[in-house]
């Protein structure tokens, strides 16, 4: 899935047919994390009950941001692991088959 995305960006996430424009890993990790506590909030519980996502989200933060329903994630990362985050969760939240993405 995350093989020859060095030094590309992202331009678009497409979520059960509803597309995310976006210009940057960083962006498409919050916007993915936006949609899926709108999608769910209970969805939070089940990512923060992974130790090893939990880790890498919620626990320490380097360059935070802090989503609009007020938890903070961290979101510096390679696209690499932005892909294989968003991957995860969307097993987690049982929507893998309803997430894709547009690169260029």
């Amino acid at each position: 899935m995350a093989s020859g995305i060095t030094g590309k960006k992202p331009t678009r996430l497409t979520i059960n047919d509803e597309d995310i424009s976006l210009d940057s890993w960083r962006k498409m990790l919050i916007s993915f994390m936006e949609y899926i506590w709108q999608l769910d909030s209970r969805n939070y519980e089940k990512i923060k009950g992974d130790s090893s996502l939990n880790k890498m989200l919620f626990a320490s933060q380097r360059s935070p941001e802090i989503l609009d329903n007020g938890t903070s994630i961290e979101t510096n990362f390679s696209a690499n692991v932005v892909l294989a985050l968003i991957s995860k969760i969307a097993e987690i939240c049982d929507i893998a088959d309803e997430v894709s993405y547009t690169i260029k």
